[in-house]
């Protein structure tokens, strides 16, 4: 699992704070386009929303808005120039049950084999519980653009923005950034 992050010295959107790539729980460097298991078995992704705003939080609530993990931890994003927040990880890939189509597995990688999605979450700190989440559903990325972002060292990224939890089965439009 390899995410990006800003450094806890200082604001997640203060662009003078300096970014880090963490690998589990361990600081390293991003994954080089020339590293054989990155381009052989893991292919980088970009989720995008344009603010932190949960679609319903009726009581106010204070909560942690990010990318949410396997272990229920939710890792904060990057606001980027353009004022959109930025959530870069990578997750493995292999043939899935359909061998056509591309399986995806990770730390960040939730649901069954043959319908894996992402999560962005906000989670109610005082509470302990999920205000809202939205899946950001793997299943319309083919083997092609798998491929096309392992050659070109681009990430494969959509945009969340206006989605919201009701939106399940919403297809998600992937791209290269």
């Amino acid at each position: 699992m390899t995410l990006r992050v800003r450094s806890r010295d200082g604001p997640f959107d203060s662009p003078s704070t300096p970014l880090l790539w963490l690998t589990g729980s361990r600081k390293t460097t991003p994954p080089s386009s020339t590293d054989k298991k990155t381009t052989s078995d893991s292919v980088r992704f970009v989720l995008l929303r344009s603010n932190d705003i949960p679609a319903t939080n009726p009581l106010g609530l204070s909560f942690r808005f990010g990318l949410q993990d396997t272990k229920q931890r939710i890792f904060p994003g990057v606001r980027r120039p353009d004022g959109m927040i930025a959530f870069e990880f990578t997750l493995k890939v292999k043939p899935g049950p359909d061998p056509d189509k591309p399986a995806f597995t990770g730390l960040f990688a939730s649901g069954p084999a043959d319908d894996r999605f992402v999560y962005l979450s906000w989670f109610a700190t005082e509470r302990g519980h999920y205000i809202n989440r939205v899946k950001a559903r793997l299943s319309t990325i083919d083997w092609k653009l798998v491929r096309e972002s392992q050659k070109r060292d681009k990430p494969i990224t959509a945009d969340m923005s206006g989605r919201g939890p009701g939106d399940t089965g919403k297809l998600v439009d992937w791209h290269l950034e």
